[in-house]
């Protein structure tokens, strides 16, 4: 397993290891040991401007994937990308009052099963 971590953002300090360990439990479960994929912190204006470029929502949203698959059925190492931002999922945590690392380990579980080919 693979992950590149690109951390675009300043509004909170990311433990990567975490993020290592949550995308490793992950795939392992889905049978995906030997996936690659990378996962970008941003801040809503920059999730907001992916949102609208490839979606056309002109709003912030909480994590967009870009699977590199078309479908389950297909395999290969490179999974995709997921973006997450962590603006959104600080005052998501506070409102919920849950942790932030929580939070975003859940988008990230999120963006990997849609990477994966699962939909909402």
């Amino acid at each position: 397993m693979k992950v590149d971590i690109q951390n675009l953002q300043s509004i909170a300090k990311i433990n990567k290891d975490k993020i290592m360990e949550c995308a490793d439990l992950v795939l392992k479960a889905m049978g995906e040991s030997k996936a690659e994929l990378s996962l970008v912190l941003v801040n809503d204006m920059y999730i907001r401007n992916l949102n609208w470029k490839y979606r056309r929502k002109d709003s912030a949203t909480d994590v967009l994937a870009f699977p590199m698959r078309d479908s389950r059925r297909l395999s290969g190492v490179i999974l995709g990308d997921v973006v997450i931002s962590v603006e959104t999922a600080a005052k998501e945590a506070k409102k919920r009052k849950k942790d932030l690392q929580g939070e975003l380990d859940l988008y990230f579980v999120h963006g990997i099963l849609h990477l994966l080919g699962y939909d909402d």
